[in-house]
């Protein structure tokens, strides 16, 4: 008898939860009823409503959310999830502030709502910053009932928070359809935390690429070649790619590459010297024409790929090579990105004595990484408190990532593309480079 009367309990609470939680459903159901009871003649008319809003949803969900749904779940959430306890939440995350016997709070000033969170636009009181929101994110995800809390600086005085309530970077993403004309300064390479396409920049920038083993960074080198196959198949980009790893990583693609060295650590350091040799030939080259290089079949942009550069600059046994490599890929950073020589370059341990000159990427993805300090290392000062949690990435998830741009404070959340081995195999054989440069001679 008692387990009967808690599961009639117990059900008749959840379905209230339930209603609750969705206001749309429980107006709808409560509407007609209240309008038959008042006025028994009128009651076909509430009927006829819902059978249509219910019919309009059912068959054209899309329409329905852009005129009724979208705005009905704005002004429940803002009443009943924010306004309800705006006060208290900013006041116990000492976000106040108390003039005489006169409490001041941040105003919240708009609402925007999608199906995984909400976009808080708030003034912010005297006195206050943006880094004051930021130490207290994970407190008003929590209190909120988000799982992150990011800060997003708007103008002055005013900020955005952006709560995600869901993950929608759970499931692995295929690889991307291969563009047909592709823009180097727009390549595809994945999905953003809202569900926009992310893509990445190669012209004019160098690309590091930082994660523990088995976090994806094979996933992130892969979707950005992925992405201009077609230009590395008529000549507009050059890949040169080094593999310490003897060709285990990147072996697979070799028929896409200008330049392949995975063998010998003197191959390697060839290759980077011969680089540096193009780009000082094209620097004197354009100077005083241009101040960004254009690519073309005759005048290629030349991408370095390094899949583990720790293996050059800390690891290697030589020290005499070592320092040789290390000056090369000093100077292709600080002087290659206008003059069409980049760099994408993956390594495992952000650390300065690893790679001293890692702040010269403009454009940095920190995949999971083992420690929270080790965040700040590769996306700058000051980026875990913006948000970029890689310590907290999942090993179920490889390819998300934190990403930073130079001239961005604020870090951001993404899934990049995965491509199975058949993935890279068809593309190699699809999209070959026509005529290979001799190993050894400069291009």
């Amino acid at each position: 008898m008692g387990a009967v009367f808690d599961l009639v309990i117990g059900g008749t609470f959840r379905l209230l939860w339930w209603l609750v939680s969705h206001p749309l459903t429980l107006v709808c159901l409560a509407a007609p009823g209240l309008l038959v009871i008042a006025h028994p003649a009128a009651g076909a008319i509430p009927v006829l409503l819902l059978l249509v809003l219910l019919g309009w949803r059912l068959l054209r969900r899309p329409s329905f959310d852009r005129w009724v749904g979208r705005r009905l779940r704005r002004r429940w959430r803002k009443v009943w999830r924010y306004e309800f306890r705006w006060r208290s939440v900013m006041t116990w995350n000492g976000l106040t502030l108390r003039e005489g016997t006169r409490n001041h709070y941040p105003r919240l000033v708009a609402l925007r709502c999608t199906e995984h969170g909400d976009r808080l636009r708030l003034r912010m009181l005297l006195g206050q910053t943006p880094e004051t929101y930021e130490q207290a994110a994970d407190a008003l995800a929590h209190a909120f009932g988000a799982r992150t809390c990011q800060v997003r600086r708007d103008s002055p005085g005013v900020i955005w928070l952006e709560l995600q309530h869901t993950d929608t970077l759970v499931r692995t993403i295929p690889a991307l359809p291969i563009p047909t004309t592709p823009d180097l300064g727009a390549l595809p390479v994945g999905v953003l935390e809202d569900g926009r396409p992310w893509v990445v920049g190669l012209r004019g920038t160098h690309v590091l690429i930082a994660g523990v083993t088995g976090s994806g960074k094979g996933s992130v080198i892969w979707s950005l070649i992925r992405a201009a196959a077609p230009l590395v198949h008529v000549g507009v980009v050059q890949l040169w790619v080094i593999d310490p790893k003897g060709g285990m990583e990147l072996g697979l693609g070799r028929p896409l590459f200008t330049r392949f060295a995975a063998d010998e650590f003197e191959e390697m350091a060839d290759l980077l010297d011969e680089a540096v040799a193009v780009m000082k030939h094209r620097a004197r080259r354009l100077a005083g024409t241009t101040r960004l290089h254009e690519p073309t079949p005759d005048d290629p942009m030349v991408v370095l790929v390094i899949d583990e550069v720790a293996n050059l600059t800390a690891y290697l046994p030589d020290r005499k090579l070592r320092e040789r490599i290390s000056q090369a890929l000093g100077v292709l950073l600080t002087q290659g990105r206008a003059v069409g020589v980049n760099v994408i370059a993956a390594l495992q341990d952000p650390r300065k004595e690893i790679l001293g000159f890692r702040n010269l990427f403009p454009t940095r993805i920190a995949l999971r990484l083992d420690e929270p300090q080790q965040v700040d290392m590769v996306l700058g000062d000051g980026a875990r408190d913006r948000g970029a949690q890689c310590h907290l990435i999942p090993d179920t998830q490889p390819g998300v990532a934190y990403v930073r741009l130079d001239g961005h404070a604020e870090p951001f959340r993404t899934r990049a593309s995965y491509s199975t081995d058949e993935d890279i195999r068809g593309l190699a054989r699809d999209y070959p480079v026509q005529a290979p440069i001799p190993e050894r001679r400069a291009a």
